[in-house]
């Protein structure tokens, strides 16, 4: 009788188990995906490991990882002997905490507007090493040219992930508008 009885919870557990499996073969993940897409913050969040910040941050601004995804991130820190044509000189303990930093908090692992709309405008292309390449900055800073790549030049607010269109000072370039866009899945 006790076996009988552990049986049929092990079925029950099992049946409970498989349909919901099939919430998800049914297409109820586009449910599940637009809650994600559903952005809890505008920008993109700031960084927030001092390291990252100290070590990147003394040659160049320190890219929020929200940018870009993860995979972009690991290609980058994996060639520091040729960052962008110069050797980047760090240990390896350092190496692994930052690439962990950054793959942790990578478009695609936090729920920021910007890094969702980084996400959707790759749409599976090569995987970009330059924020400047991505379709989405490519196509928020069309009739920008110079300064790219040093955020905080135009964007005021650009260290604590503020991107917004009412904080920009594009420096020679008043008449300048950017209209929004929204990229789709």
């Amino acid at each position: 009788m006790q076996k009988l009885i552990c049986l049929s919870k092990m079925i029950i557990i099992l049946s409970v188990f498989i349909f919901s499996l099939n919430i998800y073969a049914d297409g109820d993940e586009e449910r599940i995906f637009q809650r994600w897409f559903e952005s809890k913050n505008d920008g993109v969040s700031k960084v927030k490991f001092n390291q990252y910040d100290d070590l990147c941050g003394s040659c160049h601004f320190s890219y929020q990882p929200g940018l870009l995804p993860g995979i972009s991130w690991e290609k980058i820190m994996v060639n520091l002997n040729d960052h962008f044509g110069q050797p980047v000189k760090i240990t390896n303990v350092e190496t692994r905490t930052i690439m962990r930093y950054l793959l942790d908090n990578s478009a695609g692992h936090v729920n920021d507007k910007i890094s969702n709309q980084m996400l959707k405008s790759l749409k599976y292309n090569p995987v970009p090493v330059r924020i400047t390449r991505t379709p989405f900055f490519i196509n928020k800073h069309n009739k920008i040219k110079n300064n790219m790549g040093q955020c905080e030049q135009c964007h005021q607010d650009a260290q604590q992930g503020e991107y917004n269109i009412e904080s920009i000072h594009i420096p020679d370039q008043s008449q300048w508008k950017s209209t929004p866009v929204e990229f789709k899945m």
